[in-house]
């Protein structure tokens, strides 16, 4: 695990680092500077108190002193990284007195740190424009410490990254520590993957327990971890008093629950504690003895034909995982997934030759760190092939004149009418609508529909989620989703059919490809209705957007029709024309802004509930987040009094698993729930059916039905496509 946070200056910090508890240091200090710029620096060895705290201050070594933003008790001394052992490392280090643990847990965070040099910037300012410029050296102040401020054993590192890094041409500069914080979990799955394969270099096997490569010693059960994880039960109690799961949890709250619940550590008698330490580890059954079954993993581990196999497997997952959801995926990105799925069986550097071997066997294509793969290069041009094919292949469903005479006292507008015009009149397969949010879609669809239902043109409304199959049934048309629509396999489609997909920009590259193919084959039409500048495809690519660059029979709404109030109207527009400063500046009277989430959430239940019954139909509370509106949710029913009464209902939530998140079992955890989307004899459930995911054996998932009865762990691979998991 990997925290981050920032640390002031001296007299903040500078105590609380140098006051090691390392109780196994024996004759090696528990501190050491490391990191390319100490080394320039001639910082090495153990930390002095002295020279930690001038660095922190911004005064080198060397005499240099660093002037940057925040000077004084505000300033940036520097960024600690927390690197924490699993915790059953820690006991089997601690506890069980394998201190060569120590060492491991040292080595991956080294190795950790080694990587974060890759992310060494600094700001430069030239001609007023400011950009970020690779450094690659850092200075590091390293803490190790063996408790958690409950006192149970937490092997852990504090590794403070010193505010200045240095320049090529020997200027000393304050350190840019954004890609540090933007690339926490791709360092934290570095750590991980290092610790795993020292860990089990020594003989231990270890239990991924979570998708992104967490795990544990296979011999320390859950229970027994849970035993020795005081401090994490404090932090988990403080959420649930909020309502929340660890998991619901931001990492605001996380860190806000942990500092309500922090303990200030006490000088504490270490033999009398290790005694106690052991007594209660006997007590829930731990044998620190327990045989080794990853005793050959050495010689594997020193194989580089072990670990590039490992690695091409891991970034074969990582590929198909990412390129589910975007067409181009950035190196960082994919090194991060192939670590966090091959914990303790490769590591960084053998990942980065799978993924070269992959771009000379032609199966990644990369441009500086962007990648993609030939089948998604080729999936674009196809969709781009099929509507190009489609442009005037079709007759026109009414002419010019005849439509016009429709508009014959008409609510419509200027835009509105010319739209429903470009798509009666069009003679191409494939037509798309651009229109902003508010710009009148719905209503032109409308209109739309009248006049292709009186030419005896069937309409298929289809849109890429439920909540907008629902939006487009406001136009009138039937509605059902994209994925509803290909389980059929479009058998509805015919020359005879027009398909209206709303939220066009929301549609991956995939299922709009399956779409094109289903309605050239049925030789149908399609109208795409969205917005470019809205919600992107949760899936893969951005074929809406694509398709307009290549000349689609595009019609375009741009006058703004829902607001009605001028201000409020600009304010819209310019918002949607990406000049989003100027809106805000135009709405300034009107904005009220409450830093903290509970007294904003309190404010708005506040403001609404003093609405009258009317007011209340009338007004819409939108919320950034699903956590910020069960929080507004919630106080909106104390403040109505509703709080306690009526029915409690459990709702289940999708997981948007990828389906190679969902081949694997560590993406099942006791307590989820599982939706059957089609019929399985070997499980005994039906399309719809819900089981509970109970507690089992790792590698496999052990369900329960709603009947009660328990279905065999037999999950496969093949077996897991097709379920929904939903928590």
């Amino acid at each position: 695990m990997l925290s981050m946070s920032n640390v002031a200056n001296s007299s903040a910090a500078g105590t609380y680092y140098e006051k090691a508890d390392d109780y196994y240091s024996q004759d090696r200090s528990p501190s050491v500077w490391s990191g390319k710029a100490a080394q320039t620096l001639g910082l090495n060895g153990a930390v002095q108190g002295a020279e930690f705290r001038a660095m922190l201050d911004g005064r080198l070594p060397s005499g240099v002193r660093l002037h940057h933003a925040g000077e004084g008790s505000g300033r940036r001394g520097g960024t600690d990284l927390t690197f924490s052992a699993p915790k059953s490392v820690s006991m089997q280090a601690l506890i069980g007195g394998d201190t060569r643990l120590l060492q491991a847990h040292e080595t991956a965070v080294s190795r950790a740190l080694e990587h974060a040099e890759e992310l060494a910037a600094c700001r430069v300012t030239e001609d007023g424009i400011t950009t970020r410029l690779i450094t690659g050296n850092l200075v590091i102040a390293q803490f190790r410490h063996d408790l958690s401020r409950a006192a149970d054993p937490q092997l852990h590192t504090h590794a403070v990254v010193i505010n200045a890094t240095q320049r090529s041409d020997g200027a000393w500069r304050a350190l840019d520590n954004e890609p540090l914080y933007r690339h926490k979990m791709w360092l934290g799955a570095n750590y991980r993957s290092e610790l795993a394969k020292e860990v089990r270099i020594l003989g231990y096997e270890v239990r991924v327990t979570h998708g992104d490569g967490r795990f544990e010693l296979t011999h320390i059960d859950p229970v027994q971890v849970k035993a020795f994880s005081k401090r994490s039960v404090q932090i988990e109690q403080a959420i649930q008093e909020k309502g929340l799961t660890r998991d619901q949890a931001t990492a605001r709250q996380l860190q806000v629950a942990a500092l309500q619940t922090r303990q200030s550590k006490e000088d504490l008698d270490r033999a009398a504690l290790l005694k106690q330490w052991r007594e209660h580890a006997a007590e829930v059954g731990i044998n620190f003895q327990a045989p080794h079954v990853a005793k050959d993993y050495a010689d594997l581990a020193s194989s580089n034909t072990f670990k590039l196999h490992a690695a091409a497997s891991a970034v074969e997952y990582a590929v198909n995982h990412l390129m589910e959801r975007e067409a181009v995926v950035k190196q960082i990105d994919i090194e991060r997934a192939a670590m966090e799925r091959g914990t303790g069986e490769t590591d960084l550097p053998a990942i980065r030759q799978a993924m070269e071997k992959s771009i000379e066997l032609g199966e990644l294509l990369h441009e500086s760190n962007l990648y993609t793969t030939p089948a998604a290069q080729q999936r674009e041009r196809d969709i781009l092939s099929i509507e190009n094919r489609g442009r005037g292949a079709c007759k026109a469903m009414m002419n010019s004149e005849t439509v016009r005479q429709q508009f014959v006292d008409s609510k419509l507008n200027a835009g509105q009418r010319s739209l429903v015009e470009s798509v009666l009149t069009s003679r191409d397969r494939y037509m798309g609508i651009q229109g902003r949010a508010g710009t009148g879609k719905t209503t032109a669809l409308s209109a739309v529909r009248k006049l292709v239902e009186e030419q005896g043109i069937k309409l298929v409304g289809v849109a890429p989620s439920a909540a907008a199959a629902r939006e487009l049934a406001g136009s009138g048309i039937r509605c059902e989703t994209l994925a509803a629509l290909a389980t059929t396999d479009y058998r509805s489609l015919d020359k005879k059919t027009l398909v209206v997909l709303d939220e066009a920009g929301m549609v991956s590259a995939g299922d709009m490809h399956s779409l094109f193919q289903a309605v050239e084959k049925a030789n149908a039409r399609v109208l795409l209705v969205g917005d470019t500048q809205q919600l992107k495809a949760v899936q893969a690519g951005r074929p809406f957007a694509q398709l307009q660059q290549a000349g689609m029979n595009c019609a375009e709404l741009t006058e703004i029709q829902r607001q009605k109030e001028s201000s409020l109207k600009a304010a819209v527009e310019l918002a949607a024309a990406g000049k989003v400063v100027q809106s805000l500046e135009q709405l300034k009277s009107s904005v009220i802004e409450i830093p903290e989430h509970e007294n904003r959430h309190r404010a708005i239940a506040l403001a609404y509930t003093s609405l009258d019954q009317e007011e209340r139909k009338a007004t819409l509370v939108v919320a950034g987040t699903n956590l910020s509106r069960e929080a507004i949710n919630s106080e909106v029913r104390k403040e109505l009094q509703l709080e306690g009464n009526g029915t409690t209902l459990t709702t289940l939530s999708s997981k948007n698993l990828t389906q190679e998140q969902s081949k694997r079992t560590v993406s099942y955890q006791a307590g989820e729930m599982v939706r059957a989307d089609r019929d399985y004899k070997t499980l005994g459930m039906k399309r719809g059916d819900l089981a509970q995911v109970l507690d089992g054996p790792a590698g496999v998932v052990t369900l329960e039905r709603a009947d009660g009865q328990v279905i065999p762990p037999l999950l496969t691979t093949r077996q897991s496509r097709g379920l929904m998991i939903a928590d």
